[in-house]
């Protein structure tokens, strides 16, 4: 049976030119290439930055097929491979010479008199007001407030996310071995009245944030952000972020050391 590949690729010359190149090796190799993405896809495909693999991920609807990348973009921490070595790649796939890194997204669960309205980021979830004013909220872990907040926003972000938004706050690099969610306040404030911590907060990948309006943020408009795209809600009584129980995998060959990469790309 033809092994069914999907993929996918942003629209720059240069992933373009590779999209093209790797479906006439993956033809001359016997696979069959699909139109679009189907659950039935034995692999994934995705040409370009880490920008591109987040949409590719959500027009997707994060797809269960562990997912190959090859990188045209910056730093491309999701992506494997450069397009000049597609047929290493295609040989590493077919001889098994590769392990499956297993990435666990988070889940915002938006909760209003009337409704509730559920939304995923892989990187990160960015909870905060309306843009023109300072939000304030309670924060919980479980069932245990924590603090009342003042300041722009709350963001929580997942292992993989810690070197993306996260690390512009000067939140912690987290290995992504490790089964946690981070929680980093943006722009806090410290006065009479708000006493707001100013580091992030590493917490077991099992437990609960629930964040709830206060004050001028009582049952208000929150804006979500997460993964580069933002959706706002109405009255919204509290936002609850969990672990979601979906997986994304992620093709990485035998070589693969995640300090060494984040060290060329970051630091």
């Amino acid at each position: 049976m033809h092994k069914k590949i999907y993929i996918f690729s942003n629209f720059k010359d240069n992933s373009v030119s590779a999209k093209q190149e790797l479906e006439e090796k993956l033809t001359a190799r016997g696979y069959e290439i699909l139109s679009e993405y189907s659950p039935e896809a034995d692999f994934c495909f995705c040409i370009g930055g880490d920008g591109t693999f987040l949409s590719f991920i959500h027009k997707c609807r994060f797809p269960s097929a562990p997912v190959l990348g090859f990188n045209t973009g910056h730093l491309g921490f999701f992506q494997e491979f450069s397009p000049d070595r597609i047929d290493d790649a295609l040989d590493y796939l077919e001889s098994g010479s590769f392990s499956v890194q297993t990435i666990r997204p988070l889940q915002a669960k938006i909760v209003t008199p009337k409704n509730e309205f559920y939304r995923i980021g892989l990187n990160e979830i960015l909870v905060r007001g309306q843009y023109s004013h300072v939000s304030q909220f309670s924060v919980s872990i479980d069932d245990t407030k924590i603090q009342d907040f003042s300041g722009d926003g709350i963001l929580v972000s997942t292992p993989v996310g810690s070197t993306a938004y996260n690390y512009s706050l000067d939140g912690a690099l987290v290995s992504p071995d490790l089964d946690v969610m981070q929680l980093t306040p943006v722009a806090p404030m410290n006065t009479n009245a708000y006493r707001c911590f100013h580091s992030s907060i590493l917490l077991p990948a099992d437990e609960c944030i629930r964040i709830a309006g206060t004050g001028r943020s009582t049952k208000g408009t929150i804006i979500l952000s997460f993964d580069g795209r933002t959706h706002e809600f109405s009255n919204v009584l509290y936002v609850e972020l969990t672990q979601s129980d979906k997986e994304v995998h992620l093709i990485r060959n035998n070589e693969y050391d995640y300090w060494k990469k984040l060290s060329s790309k970051l630091l």
